[in-house]
């Protein structure tokens, strides 16, 4: 099982990332195992392992709110504004200074990739987020767990994803950055999205 993935690329299908033919009468938790074991010792990667329950909601609740904002939060004590789209099973994140300036020609920062093979039979989706620079791998971990409290964990965060979307003109930034002061608003030391596992 080890000996799986066979692959770096970053788009196209889960056949041409992992030998799909070994994995299949592997257990959620042994994909699981080689997925993150894998991306961990890979440069511009990162990772997750979503519960099919979990992956369903996040996608229904982006096709009628596609798009949000974040903040990162900087050493320095600032932050710096996100702005994200889903794509059907993709994620795009790039500045919001981009995003104004150039629109949909903005180029991404971090793309998440979630992988719908195993939805069913093993019921995970499988996720790689791609990050280049001045992006952070703790901070592409940090913008992974934030989408997941946003349009899954916190209904009450949600509202503001609904807001942005569909009343824009009341959407409240302060309100977003309120959220920077709570206990699960911190970049992680790893590489391995915490908000997305099998548990």
């Amino acid at each position: 099982v080890r000996e799986a993935v066979v692959s770096t690329q970053s788009t196209g299908t889960l056949d041409s990332i992992v030998k799909t033919e070994l994995l299949k009468d592997a257990s959620a938790e042994e994909v699981s195992r080689v997925w993150t074991e894998y991306h961990q010792q890979k440069e511009g990667f990162v990772c997750g392992v979503i519960p099919s329950m979990h992956y369903a909601e996040i996608e229904a609740k982006s096709k009628t709110c596609p798009r949000f904002v974040y903040a990162i939060p900087k050493d320095s004590g600032g932050f710096e504004m996100m702005y994200s789209e889903f794509h059907q099973h993709r994620v795009s994140f790039t500045t919001l200074e981009a995003f104004k300036a150039l629109q949909g020609s903005a180029p991404p920062l971090l793309e998440l990739f979630h992988y719908v093979d195993y939805q069913q039979t093993k019921e995970i989706v499988l996720m790689r987020g791609v990050y280049k620079a001045p992006l952070t791998s703790a901070e592409a971990v940090f913008l992974a767990n934030q989408l997941q409290m946003y349009y899954r964990i916190d209904q009450e965060r949600y509202k503001l994803v609904h807001t942005f979307n569909h009343n824009p003109m009341f959407f409240d930034f302060n309100e977003l950055l309120k959220n920077l002061d709570s206990p699960d608003v911190k970049i992680p030391a790893h590489k391995q999205s915490t908000s997305s596992s099998t548990e």
